[in-house]
């Protein structure tokens, strides 16, 4: 994979900053869906990274299932 540390670091940080989006403005759909799609994009950049085997092999199988 692709995937390294500083690409795990900006996906962070864009979930952060869409985090305190929500918080100013919880009643906007708008935020709330780029909030969950931050979610998801960390969580799928860390189980990659895992040490894990069966974790990354789940994210990879999982990865290839959405194209």
């Amino acid at each position: 994979s692709d995937m390294d540390e500083a690409t795990l670091n900006r996906l962070r940080a864009a979930r952060a900053k869409t985090a305190r989006m929500v918080t100013t403005e919880p009643t906007n759909p708008a935020y709330a869906m780029h909030f969950r799609r931050a979610e998801a994009e960390v969580a799928e950049a860390e189980a990659l990274m895992s040490a894990d085997l069966l974790t990354r092999a789940r994210a990879l199988a999982s990865q290839s299932a959405t194209f």
